[in-house]
């Protein structure tokens, strides 16, 4: 799965051709999602812990109030793409290059050689949780753990102020 090709489906919803024919080349479904954990959490991902990548999608009007309207018309949208350098509990290191950076973004130091200085920086005594920078009107949030590796990076659309 390209993460080029992911990030241009973020906004997009689970019945357009292009997010349902990128979820099932790598295996997964739209049909995957729960309608429960949509409406109680508003929020459910379709998984590929095998390629270290969550897409995020959320109920539609719950993304229109929070962030804009989406680009298609199903009732839920994608509303980001999760990547794990360094992998995580069942989910294996995603090896590739983030958009926006030049090639695996999997330690502080390498994203902020990749992004530049952040916008904001979530820190507190001394211990940096996580940075957020934005680039062509997306957002790029990346949480790290003690040691400052990356444990998640999200690209999606920064929420309404």
């Amino acid at each position: 799965m390209n993460a080029d090709q992911l990030f241009v489906l973020v906004g997009m919803t689970n019945t357009d051709a292009a997010v349902i024919d990128a979820i099932r080349a790598n295996g997964g479904s739209v049909d995957a999602l729960s309608p429960k954990k949509l409406k109680d959490l508003t929020l459910d991902f379709v998984q590929f812990n095998e390629l270290g990548i969550s897409l995020a999608l959320t109920p539609r009007e719950f993304y229109s109030r929070n962030y804009r309207d989406p680009l298609g018309a199903g009732p839920y949208a994608m509303s980001g793409v999760f990547y794990y350098p360094n992998g995580a509990a069942k989910v294996a290191a995603y090896p590739g290059s983030i958009p926006f950076a030049e090639g695996p973004v999997n330690t502080r130091e390498k994203a902020l050689m990749a992004f530049g200085d952040p916008q904001e920086t979530e820190e507190e005594d001394g211990d940096i949780y996580w940075d957020i920078w934005m680039r062509d009107g997306r957002q790029i949030k990346v949480d790290y753990n003690d040691a400052l590796a990356v444990k998640t990076v999200l690209l999606s659309f920064p929420m309404k102020a």
